[in-house]
């Protein structure tokens, strides 16, 4: 039995990102209006120039969203960069419950994907991932992007 699992994920919507892209585009094409076709507008420039640095540190952000989970016999350990500066970890023997839980890919579609508000929830795969709840009342869902070899890991450590 591997003696553990890992698993990686990064932020890769390309609807999000072809919708940061257009922005991109048409702020650009603004730009180039407002400083070479029109009247020259220091303020509508500026604005322009502003929204440009917003959508352009959107996709650096997004593009930085890192989840890293690793499992074992002794622990659940999980890190969501640019969030937590080191690995957060869940013994074992912490946890009351837990379950391996699957949704279909549509789901982000229409809302079957929805965390909990009492849930810590930390997830760039929508709802597919591990749901614990541990002693002391605190419910996490750490999300995995290979629900299936979680199943099959999480079954091979019970038994």
């Amino acid at each position: 039995m591997d003696s553990k699992f890992k698993d990686k994920q990064h932020f890769n919507d390309t609807l999000v990102f072809a919708i940061i892209g257009l922005a991109f585009l048409a702020t650009i094409a603004g730009l180039i209006k407002t400083l070479w076709i029109g009247d020259l507008n220091l303020m509508k420039s500026l604005i322009y120039l502003g929204v440009l640095a917003l959508l352009g540190g959107w996709f650096w952000w997004l593009r930085r969203l890192e989840l890293k989970v690793s499992i074992n016999q002794k622990r659940i350990k999980y890190k969501m960069a640019p969030y937590h500066a080191k690995s957060k970890r869940i013994s074992w023997d912490e946890v009351t419950s837990c379950k391996v839980v699957k949704t279909p890919l549509v789901a982000q579609w229409h809302g079957s994907n929805v965390h909990f508000f009492r849930e810590k929830w930390f997830s760039l795969s929508g709802r597919n991932g591990l749901s614990l709840l541990t002693r002391d009342g605190e419910a996490y869902f750490i999300g995995c992007k290979d629900v299936e070899g979680l199943a099959k890991f999480l079954a091979k450590l019970r038994s």
